[in-house]
């Protein structure tokens, strides 16, 4: 079981979430996912850094870091193969260090970039589409591809990965988790419903690990959890209310892409649907009590969204979870 934390570019801006990277790097900290947003999930006080150049920075400054996107979308303002080759160069520079984090995307980041938004439908089957072209070009192969979405001619990625890099599928619905599983090496959601996970979400994973021939017990299956620790628990609810749009699950499909609209929406989440939904904690006996449904349900590893009002005392905090948990387990 891994506890990992998220680089959530929205909130923090890129220097201090490079302090950060090199703090969980000396506490132990396995992996650190990057969000890759172009615009933010809420207006006041939010950042907006690139997620690429901020790996490249993260990556140089630690040592056994490993680092990924949670999550990156080819389908629109990314064309498939720019993202393999800018993880392709990742992984040639860092070894066995780098994953890819793929997903739908958000009309959030793909309208403002100079984009119309499409159908649900068709978002899974850019996505689906973009995934076997970033695989082809990761060979080194010259590669000809015409797609439905996506055509490429006499293509060659001549910097490949020395190593095979992980993709990660993030899914909020059974379609997503059955592409998960038949062309991802592990799967990614942020559905925090254990009823949903183990009723629509890891049966369409199985599904699609059937199809692969993949073995879905051991498939790795990831959560990702906003979280804020502080001992004074108001503070903790003060410091995580950034992320109440981000709790509107109908801003992940429909064209609603403006921060300050998705803010002005957002009030309308209270501060005890924040409590009693998200990861927000006053102590480690109050963790490990939240953590556990998503242990039972069967979560290889679950990553925080950092927003504490002191970031480096919940990672100091989580470094004692994890001990917690792998010891008893």
């Amino acid at each position: 079981m891994k506890l990992s934390i998220q680089a959530a570019h929205e909130q923090i801006n890129p220097a201090e979430l490079l302090d950060d990277a090199v703090y969980l790097d000396n506490k132990g900290i396995q992996r650190c996912w990057t969000s890759d947003h172009y615009m933010p999930w809420w207006n006041t006080g939010a950042s907006g850094g690139a997620a690429w150049p901020w790996m490249g920075a993260a990556l140089a400054k630690t040592k056994d870091l490993v680092i990924g996107t949670g999550v990156t979308a080819p389908i629109l303002r990314y064309h498939p193969a720019i993202v393999a080759q800018v993880f392709a160069t990742l992984a040639f520079m860092f070894p066995n260090r780098v994953f890819l984090g793929i997903g739908r995307g958000e009309a959030l980041n793909e309208v403002p970039s100079g984009n119309s938004w499409p159908t649900n439908k068709e978002k899974f089957a850019r996505l689906r589409e973009a995934i076997k072209l970033i695989k082809k070009l990761w060979t080194g192969e010259w590669v000809n591809f015409s797609g439905e979405y996506y055509s490429i001619r006499d293509s060659k990625l001549y910097t490949i990965p020395r190593d095979p890099i992980p993709i990660y599928v993030a899914a909020l619905g059974k379609l997503s988790a059955q592409l998960a599983g038949e062309e991802g090496d592990g799967f990614v959601t942020n559905e925090l419903n254990v009823t949903k996970i183990k009723n629509i979400l890891f049966p369409g994973l199985k599904k699609g690990t059937s199809i692969s021939g993949k073995n879905f017990d051991q498939f790795e299956k990831v959560l990702f959890f906003p979280a804020s620790y502080d001992e004074d628990k108001q503070k903790a609810i003060e410091s995580i209310r950034f992320w109440r749009g981000s709790m509107i699950k109908a801003f992940f499909d429909v064209d609603v892409h403006d921060p300050r609209i998705i803010e002005e929406n957002g009030q309308i989440i209270d501060d005890d649907s924040l409590e009693k939904n998200l990861f927000v904690i006053s102590n480690e006996e109050e963790g490990l009590k939240k953590l556990q449904p998503y242990l039972d349900v069967g979560f290889t590893e679950i990553v925080f969204t950092n927003s504490s009002p002191d970031r480096r005392k919940f990672v100091d905090l989580v470094t004692k979870l994890s001990k917690t948990i792998n010891n008893n387990r």
